[in-house]
């Protein structure tokens, strides 16, 4: 059974980009100004964390044969 695929690890990793550019923009000016962009790849990170839980639901409950 998959309990983890490439969309659940693409959201961590986008997730985890988009906290070390927050992180950034705590140290320098200039990153403040795409801030709001890094909220948008939080949003992304988690939609993909959701698309990839919805999957695995989807494909297990197509594998399991009812006799």
């Amino acid at each position: 059974m998959a309990r983890i695929n490439a969309e659940v690890i693409a959201g961590i990793a986008l997730i985890f980009l988009a906290l070390l550019f927050i992180y950034a923009a705590t140290v320098n000016i200039l990153w403040k100004l795409i801030l709001p962009a890094d909220f948008l790849i939080i949003a992304l990170g988690v939609a993909f964390i959701i698309l990839g839980y919805w999957d695995i639901r989807k494909y297990r409950s197509k594998s399991i044969q009812k006799h």
